[in-house]
């Protein structure tokens, strides 16, 4: 007795799509190219960067540091308001503010009547002296970082990243708007041979 399934039918290959497939299969990511690449790239280097600076020139980390400046502008905070608006980790801030707390550059105060047993944090005269030391110097380190810029230019540049932030959420998006003039894609120099051959 024969078999009622049927044994499929090899197809030809379309010739109409063979130079078409070619053409992409020479096609690679060009990293250079590729914005997340490039703005992971950037913000690696300028942390390293800053990682190296701070603790030598005032013994603070970065992270550190980037709690002291909130706090000088928006204090009293709580832990909430630095993890929630200053772009921190929530362990991050915890770390660190444990940390400069030890250092005696901040202070916590409990809030009284509070449900959740809030506490404030303010600098002390320590961390105020601090930032006000450190100022003219991260002055100097952004002019030399943007030397060669124009006012126009920086502006574009922050249009460029506000931009892409805003476009975030939109990258799995279908779409046929991606121009080949955008496209982050190069030609293969040369072809690999399969392994194994």
């Amino acid at each position: 007795m024969k078999s009622r399934t049927a044994t499929p039918r090899s197809r030809a290959p379309d010739q109409r799509r063979a130079p078409r497939e070619d053409a992409r299969s020479e096609l690679v990511i060009d990293f250079e190219r590729y914005v997340p690449t490039v703005l992971s790239s950037l913000v690696a280097k300028l942390r390293a960067n800053a990682n190296a600076f701070f603790p030598q020139a005032y013994g603070v980390s970065l992270a550190e540091w980037r709690v002291l400046s909130f706090l000088r502008e928006h204090e009293p905070a709580s832990a909430y308001d630095i993890w929630t608006n200053a772009q921190l980790d929530k362990a991050v801030v915890s770390r660190e503010t444990t940390s400069l707390r030890k250092k005696g550059l901040i202070e916590l105060t409990p809030v009284r009547g509070s449900a959740r047993n809030r506490t404030e944090i303010r600098l002390t005269r320590l961390g105020v002296a601090l930032l006000d030391r450190s100022l003219d110097e991260i002055l100097r380190r952004h002019g030399n970082l943007t030397a060669g810029l124009d006012t126009r230019a920086l502006d574009a540049f922050f249009r460029v990243v506000a931009h892409i932030e805003q476009r975030i959420p939109h990258m799995g998006d279908p779409s046929d708007n991606a121009k080949p003039a955008h496209a982050p894609v190069k030609r293969l120099a040369k072809r690999r041979p399969p392994t194994g051959a």
